[in-house]
């Protein structure tokens, strides 16, 4: 397996270690929480080791990171997965009142698959955070539909995003498309760093292609 951008993540033997960050305890409160109600596609926490960092059991599989390479059948197994994390955590304590909790970096880099079947999802770390559902289903479909990218034309990014919200059970994909707009402005608007000019070239795709976006979305039936 590889995959996630943890630094300092080091697998012994069936477990992960990685250091804690600011946000651990609430990582270990929702994977407590998962573990607890059945959710079987996320890492167990067992603890923390000698060495301070935190001991994970380690998701054996393959991480496919290439959206080329992801077969229709593992895009909407992968959409069944997210929508089961996303009910065992809905009303829940760990949601803090919000719909559900959010991963916040959702897509194929982070999730392990055994043969076609998504079998579990990987890099718990500071994005995980209280949310709601469409915040976080959008992201996945940017990564698993390769949206805005150039990695597949118009009418197979609007194929792919039919396919995985419907796997999901979102029956209006058109809106997980703008809510995707709004984080790219807010991305470019907000952003200090270099992945500014990334965000600000995918929101200039989105007010551009948008559009043509999603009337290839109708034409699909969705």
């Amino acid at each position: 397996m590889r995959g996630g951008n943890t630094l300092g993540l080091v697998r012994v033997g069936d477990t992960v270690r990685r250091p804690a960050h600011e946000s651990s305890p609430y990582v270990q409160e929702v994977l407590l929480h998962l573990e607890k109600a059945g959710f079987a596609g996320a890492p167990r926490f067992l603890g923390v080791d000698e060495h301070g960092r935190e001991i994970l059991t380690y998701c054996p599989g393959e991480v496919v990171d290439d959206p080329v390479k992801l077969s229709d059948a593992r895009l909407a197994s992968a959409a069944r997965l997210i929508r089961a994390f996303h009910d065992a955590t809905a009303g829940s304590p760990v949601a803090d009142g919000g719909e559900v909790v959010c991963h916040g970096d959702l897509g194929p880099h982070n999730t392990v698959f055994s043969g076609e079947d998504a079998a579990g999802l990987i890099d718990w770390d500071d994005e995980l955070r209280p949310g709601s559902r469409l915040s976080d289903l959008a992201h996945a479909v940017w990564c698993f539909a390769a949206v805005a990218e150039p990695v597949f034309d118009i009418p197979e990014q609007a194929r792919r995003t039919a396919l995985f919200c419907s796997a999901y059970g979102w029956d209006a994909p058109e809106p997980v498309l703008d809510e995707l707009a709004a984080r790219f402005r807010h991305a470019r608007d907000t952003d200090q760093g270099p992945a500014r000019l990334v965000f600000a070239d995918l929101a200039a795709w989105m007010d551009t292609h948008g559009p043509t976006l999603k009337n290839a979305l109708k034409a699909t039936g969705s």
